[in-house]
Parts: structure tokens; C-alpha cells; sequence
């Protein structure tokens, strides 16, 4: 499918990738569609040749049905569809197929008012303009608007001003702009060179060019560019040269005409990560190196006054040395030492050594002053034995040849009868658990179980066990993928599906009692023991490839009926970012689609199964499976974003919140639930709150 006007042959594209993503992720984002008031046909048929054929290998004869296909009937392609299909030319085309499309979008037939149109166009200006382009109006239609691209002058990169030395963050943007340019140009190599590259600004200061006469002062800077040491061999004079031109080209419009060289060195080598007990073992392991990484010393200090004692636990060598050890499972390392106090100067530790004697273990304790002055120096050190690593010591009591006796006042002072010690017990094993722990040890796991089941009653087993501690930990898990948006990447980056989405499907995948339990009162379950998304239209489970839904469940009870769910993600935004009318939100595109598109797919699947009230399931290869379930108005469940987004600074938006429960409540047949009330409704199954 080509433009209806295309552009020339020769056109070359000066609107980068990364340009093109940020506005595909601003049209995402507005509460209006991109056709407008239009319908999608309408919109597009004015842009490119809808009845041209298609492909050999599709089974439409046109563009035109394929749309009505897959977008009116069976609704299985998203609304930006459009950026992602190479026969529109959006994402990788010409510059005026671009421009023609976002033109179109403002055009009075296909805005929704003037206001509306004026605000985009002026955030599609401010993307555009680093590239060279911007939309302007040139005539009227009843006293609208109607814009035309036009060329303007290069802006530079979007980097807030000044650019300091110390700005790492605006320098890491500025080689993001380096490379963007080199990838346009197509010079490979240099732009490769960049990839894992860091960038600072260093005053030269006459080291680098002690030439005399040669213009350089002490206040003239090189920019200094870190790469990987394998790559250093790539960087020959050209592709320095072509660098040093592409960076020189983005720092003078920022006002660093005082960086006048590009120096090219390799990153240093990161020491290898050992573990703490790595004296014990009896060859070291071989650990990849991370490179470009520059890897921080672990410290074998325990803050007593910010950190959780339940993180320690007691570990032993996996040889025949018996060394035995703390370790912090949080921070994954040994601890020697507990800071009691840190001050500028000299900080206050306790060291304990967990030394073996026959079936038990005793601390030795030394309290020690770290002089935090003369960390550097060789006098006043001490060799810690365990890490072999050197401490500068200010001063130090050491009661490893009294500990016996200095127990025997520890223990005497706790038993006293009202004689308060500070805080809490905090024991790894406390009082008669001990015991119990040593009566134990060596027991196998029938017998462990058997005594549990004795203590405490019922039939508990290994796999009772085994269960709460994994919905324990699935439960912090959801909680991160909530909260901590560095860890949420982490894992995007790991999902074999790109894309938010695909982390929540995953995750509700593997945990599908958080559903079976979280979306109504009533206890669900995955179809026949398989998984959540399942294919519902087409050649699908109840007829034996189709519309996907992202999880359709059924109750637990003598007779099954059905659920279907859409999952969305937890930052897709409930309510358009800015007010209908005053006071007044309206739903946001992503929920009005979620909710439009659970619809289609439950009408759908139910024109297939209408003709009995009770369906079979079959797998997908059509094998019945044995279920039979209730076809009687199936629940609908939209899941998406989070309450969070209607609060600032602590307090709740109450004009916010009325406009989504509003909207919430007035939807038949579809229930709407965010990320964060499932997330509670789980911490009440698992935890009781």
C-alpha cells in the first residue's frame, strides 16, 4: 500500500527513529483517536490507494477489506496499528509520508475542536523541530486551520541548558544524540564505538596538547570518551574523526565551543566477583565479566540501626573446613561486622567470628572504633582473617579469651527478673527453639513434618509448606512489579513477549491463584488446568486459531460458569490527562478500549456456543476435554493501572476518583479492577490484611 501523492525516489529521511517513537508514543497517549471523527477507511483512504490488492499470500483481494476484516469484525488488531505496518511507511518511510499522516490528524474535518488541534500541533512541533521539520497553517476552512509541513532550521537536541561538567545525565543525552545522527548517516563502526561508550568533559589543562602557540589554555576542554577495551582496536583515525565531527556538531549549539578535541581510551578492567567464603573453596569460580561495568567493593558491614536482623542467617562452607559464617540473604554477602554507631570521624562496630565447637556454635566479640581518618594508612590496621581485607583501628577489645565469662554476664543480665534490656530479642534461634532445633538436626523430612503435624494439629504437608512460602514470595514479587519501575524493566527485558503487557501475563500465568481468588468472591481456575490466554473465535477451545483473550477462567462449584479478562498494565492511565469540562473526566483510551474489547470478545465467543446453555471445552487440537461450563451471561473483567494515579503529594484528586467510579459503576456486565486492589485483595489471602 502506497501513498496516493508518494514521494520522490531520491527523498532521504532526515526525521530519525527516535523522533518517529516519540511520536507514535504521543499519539498513543491522547485521549482522542488518530482518525478523529472519522472512521479509520475514511481517514486513510485520502492518504493511500485502499483498493489496491494485497499480498499474494493474503485471503482478502484488498487493503480495504482487510481493514473492515480485522479491525470491524473480528477486532483483533490495536488502535496503533498503523505505526507498526511497513505498507503505511510511518515508522521507516519518507519524510512526507510521515508529515502527510500527522497533518491529516489536525485537519479541521478530523479534529475534534480548534483547542484540541492547536495543543497537538504544538507538542508534534516540538518533536519535530530538532529534525528540520514543523507543521504551519497556510489556509481556512470555516475559520479553522488547515496545516502543511514546511522545512525550518535544525533546533539541536532537546538538552536543558547550561551543559555543566558534572552533567552526566546530560551528556549521557548528548552521545544518545551522537548516536542517533552516526545511525542516520549510516556509519556503522563509529556509531558502535558508542553503544556501551560514557562521555565527560575534562579541562585540558596543557597535558593533552602542551603544544606552544597552538591556542589551547588551561580553561580548554577535551571531551573524553570511555569505550570497552575489545573495542579500541575499531577505533581508527576516521572513525574518531567522524565521531569527534557528529559530537562537536550537537555540543555547539548547547555553548561548548570550549571542548576542542575528542580522546578515545579504553574502560578499565572490573575485578572479578568472588564470594565471601571464597577461601574455603577449592578452585574459584569463573564468573563472566561484565563489561563496561564498573563493579562496587561489598562491604562486610551490618547497620544495626536501619537493617532487618530476620535478613542474617547462619551458613556454613560447602567443604570439610566448617568454617561457618552471617550472612545477609537481602544483600547476598558475608557479615563480619555490626556498625552500632557511624559518625564522621570514627565509627563504633561489634565483629562477631561464629566459631564451631563439637554440634554447637559460639560468637566471639570484638568491639572495636573504626578510624575513619586513616582508613589509608598501614599503622593501626588489623587483618580480618575471614576476608583478609585490612580495617584501620582506633581502638579495639577483643573477648575472644573471656567469652565464656562475657556470655555468662550477657545471659545473667538478660534472665533478671524486672530488668529490662534494650530492644527486642533478635536471636537467629531464640530460648527454647534452640533446643528444638538441636533435637532436630539430621532428622529427615518425614520426621521434621510428623512433629510439625503433632505440634500443631492437622494434616499439614511439604507441599502446604512449599505453597505458602511461594505465594509469599510471589506476593513481594507483585509488590515490586508495582512499586519499583527499575525492576519492572529488568524483567520487560527478560519476557519473551515484548512489552508491558507480556510481564503481567507472565506473572498471572505462573500465578493464577492471585486471579482464582482476587477477582470475585467466588474461587476460580484456569479452563482445564492450562493456561490464562486462551483462543476464543476461530478455530478455539470450544470448537477445537482465533481472537486470543488475555485470560478466560471458570468458577469452582459442582457446575462451572465462565470469565473472561483483559489485562492492560499498571501505569496504563485510567482517565484522560486533561478534564472533559470542568470537573469532569473522561474515560481514558486504553480503558475505553479494554473495555470495548472484552465486550466484542465474550459476544463473539458467545454467538459460537448460543445454541446450548451448557458448552464442552476442547484443546486446541479439538480433543475434548471433559469440562462443561455455564454459557449464561459470562463475566467480563477489565484489569488495568492503578488507583495511584488519582493522588498528588499524598492527597486524592476527589474530582479524579468520582469520574472513575462513575464510569466504573455504570458499565454493565464488565468489571473494572486496578493492579493495586488486586495486589490487596492477594495480601489478604496470603496474609490476612
Amino acid at each position: 500500500m502506497t501513498s496516493s501523492d508518494p514521494a520522490p525516489a531520491h527523498a532521504q529521511r532526515s526525521i530519525t527513529a527516535v523522533t518517529r517513537h516519540d511520536i507514535f508514543s504521543y499519539l498513543r497517549g491522547i485521549s482522542s483517536p488518530w482518525w478523529g471523527k472519522l472512521d479509520e477507511v475514511t481517514f486513510l483512504e485520502d492518504l493511500y490507494d485502499l483498493d489496491r490488492p494485497t499480498s499474494a499470500d493474503s485471503q482478502l483481494s484488498t487493503v480495504r477489506a482487510e481493514i473492515q476484516q480485522h479491525r470491524i469484525n473480528n477486532y483483533d488488531l490495536d488502535d496503533d496499528w498503523i505505526f507498526e505496518d511497513p505498507r503505511l511507511e510511518l515508522s521507516d518511510g519518507p519524510d512526507e509520508v510521515l508529515l502527510a499522516f500527522l497533518a491529516r490528524t489536525v485537519h479541521p474535518e478530523v479534529a475534534a475542536d480548534v483547542e484540541e488541534a492547536t495543543k497537538q500541533v504544538e507538542e508534534l512541533n516540538r518533536l519535530l523541530a530538532p529534525d528540520g521539520w514543523g507543521l504551519r497553517s497556510f489556509e481556512f476552512l470555516s475559520g479553522r486551520p488547515i496545516y502543511t509541513p514546511v522545512r525550518l532550521p535544525p533546533t539541536g537536541p532537546l538538552i536543558p541548558l547550561p551543559l555543566n561538567d558534572d552533567d552526566t545525565g546530560k551528556l549521557d543525552l548528548v552521545l544518545g544524540q551522537t548516536y542517533s545522527l552516526l545511525d542516520c548517516a549510516g556509519e556503522e563502526t563509529a556509531r558502535d564505538l558508542l553503544r556501551t561508550a560514557v562521555l565527560t568533559l575534562c579541562r585540558d589543562g596543557g597535558f593533552f596538547n602542551p603544544m606552544p602557540g597552538d591556542g589551547w589554555t588551561e580553561g580548554t576542554y577535551e571531551a573524553v570518551l570511555t569505550v570497552e577495551r575489545e573495542l579500541l582496536p575499531t577505533c581508527t583515525p576516521g572513525a574518531k574523526e567522524v565521531v569527534w565531527r557528529t559530537l562537536q556538531s550537537v555540543l555547539t549549539p548547547l555553548g561548548r565551543i570550549d571542548v576542542q578535541n575528542l580522546v578515545v581510551e579504553g574502560d578499565s578492567r572490573p575485578l572479578p566477583n568472588i564470594p565471601p567464603d571464597w577461601r574455603t573453596q577449592s578452585a574459584a569460580p569463573a564468573t563472566p565479566i561484565v563489561r563496561g561495568l564498573r563493579l562496587p567493593f561489598s562491604s562486610t558491614e551490618f547497620d544495626v540501626t536501619d537493617r532487618d536482623f530476620t535478613d542474617l542467617e547462619i551458613r556454613g562452607s560447602q567443604d570439610s573446613s566448617g568454617f561457618h559464617y552471617l550472612y545477609d540473604t537481602r544483600g547476598r554477602r558475608m557479615i563480619t561486622d555490626f556498625v552500632l554507631d557511624d559518625r564522621p570521624q570514627v565509627a563504633t562496630l561489634c565483629s562477631v567470628t561464629i566459631i564451631k565447637k563439637g554440634d554447637t556454635f559460639t560468637p566471639r566479640i570484638k568491639l572495636w572504633k573504626k578510624d575513619k581518618k586513616k582508613a589509608g594508612e598501614v599503622s593501626a590496621t588489623q587483618t580480618v582473617p575471614e576476608t583478609g581485607t585490612t580495617r584501620a583501628v582506633k581502638a579495639l577489645v577483643d573477648t575472644g579469651d573471656v567469652h565464656e565469662n562475657f556470655w555468662k554476664v550477657i545471659n545473667f543480665l538478660q534472665g533478671c527478673t524486672g530488668l529490662s534490656t534494650p530492644g527486642d530479642s533478635l536471636q537467629l534461634v531464640a530460648g527454647d527453639e534452640a533446643q528444638l532445633a538441636q533435637l532436630l538436626t539430621g532428622q529427615d523430612r518425614t520426621t521434621l513434618l510428623g512433629a510439625v503435624r503433632t505440634a500443631i494439629g492437622g494434616g499439614l504437608t511439604e507441599g502446604d509448606i512449599r505453597l505458602i512460602s511461594n505465594r509469599k514470595e510471589q506476593l513481594q514479587r507483585f509488590e515490586r512489579l508495582l512499586t519499583d519501575s527499575d525492576y519492572f524493566q529488568q524483567e520487560e527485558g527478560l519476557a519473551t513477549t515484548r512489552g508491558a503487557e507480556a510481564v503481567w501475563q507472565a506473572f498471572f500465568e505462573t500465578n493464577q491463584w492471585i486471579f482464582g481468588y482476587g477477582l470475585n468472591l467466588i474461587a476460580c481456575e484456569s479452563i482445564d488446568d492450562g493456561k490464562l490466554e486462551r483462543i476464543t473465535t476461530g478455530a478455539n477451545i470450544f470448537g477445537g486459531a482465533g481472537k486470543r483473550i488475555d485470560a478466560i477462567m471458570r468458577s469452582k462449584g459442582l457446575i462451572s460458569s465462565m470469565l473472561f479478562c483483559e489485562i492492560k498494565t499498571h501505569d496504563t492511565e485510567l482517565l484522560a490527562k486533561t478534564p472533559y469540562r470542568a470537573g469532569v473526566y473522561q474515560a481514558s483510551k486504553e480503558l475505553g478500549g479494554g473495555v470495548a474489547q472484552v465486550q466484542k470478545t465474550v459476544s463473539k465467543a458467545q454467538q459460537l456456543i448460543s445454541r446450548e446453555f451448557l458448552t464442552r471445552i476442547h484443546d486446541d487440537d479439538g480433543t475434548p476435554t471433559g469440562v462443561e461450563l455455564s454459557t449464561t451471561r459470562p463475566r467480563q473483567v477489565v484489569v488495568i493501572g492503578s488507583l495511584r494515579e488519582f493522588t498528588h503529594n499524598g492527597a486524592v484528586n476527589p474530582e479524579k476518583i468520582n469520574s472513575f467510579e462513575l464510569y466504573r459503576t455504570s458499565i454493565q456486565d464488565v468489571e473494572i479492577i486496578t493492579f493495586d486492589e488486586l495486589y490487596q485483595r492477594a495480601c489478604f489471602i496470603v496474609e490476612d490484611r
